[in-house]
């Protein structure tokens, strides 16, 4: 993963930078939980683009019904905490150096906030990885936080993107810059009206 490069975000005329976290402030892998899933019985085919994956991060499936459905998938019965180490294994680590960067746009007067498609586990493992005082010093990085299972929505649906402008008080799209490293996200923010910046 390549690290965020202050000059490519201080660039933006002003007004908010938000920010995707998987693949843009934390390293993530997901072929090593396809993998992990694999060794517990799931099939070859698994991938992350079905339904239930998707319901995860809207929270319209808790955890436990998360894992329920999950577990079906496998030939052989696994705990909860076996599906959440193996769930857990596309989390790499958040680079001491990008923490720092964001630390240093903040304390020059830039309006930050993080966007995520997400889900609780991955978010409980994230503030057990930091700790306490980590994971509090990680937000304080951030005006706002809004993480998709708590929203009910998920990017690329521009109804997310309206719903933070609402949560921000943003009167015209183009105060945003939103950085992503999903096309299909950048795309719809663009075609919302938001600034964008593919983070490849």
């Amino acid at each position: 993963m390549r690290l965020l490069k202050t000059s490519e975000l201080t660039s933006h005329p002003g007004g908010w930078i938000v920010f995707d976290f998987g693949n843009v402030i934390i390293e993530i892998d997901p072929p090593r939980s396809i993998e992990a899933f694999q060794t517990l019985g799931a099939p070859a085919d698994l991938h992350f683009d079905a339904s239930y994956f998707h319901e995860f991060e809207t929270g319209a499936l808790s955890a436990a019904g998360f894992r329920d459905t999950l577990r079906g998938q496998l030939r052989w019965a696994a705990a909860d905490s076996s599906i959440d180490r193996a769930w857990n294994e596309l989390l790499l680590e958040v680079p001491p150096r990008t923490l720092a960067k964001l630390h240093q746009l903040k304390t020059r007067g830039y309006k930050l906030a993080l966007l995520s498609n997400t889900n609780p586990i991955h978010i409980d493992e994230v503030r057990r990885r930091l700790g306490l005082h980590g994971y509090a010093a990680f937000e304080r990085c951030f005006e706002r936080v809004f993480y998709s299972f708590d929203m009910g929505l998920r990017k690329p649906d521009p109804a997310i993107y309206a719903a933070v402008e609402r949560e921000l008080g943003i009167t015209s799209p183009n105060e945003v810059l939103f950085v992503d490293d999903n096309a299909a996200n950048i795309a719809s923010a663009a075609a919302y009206g938001w600034r964008t910046l593919h983070f490849v």
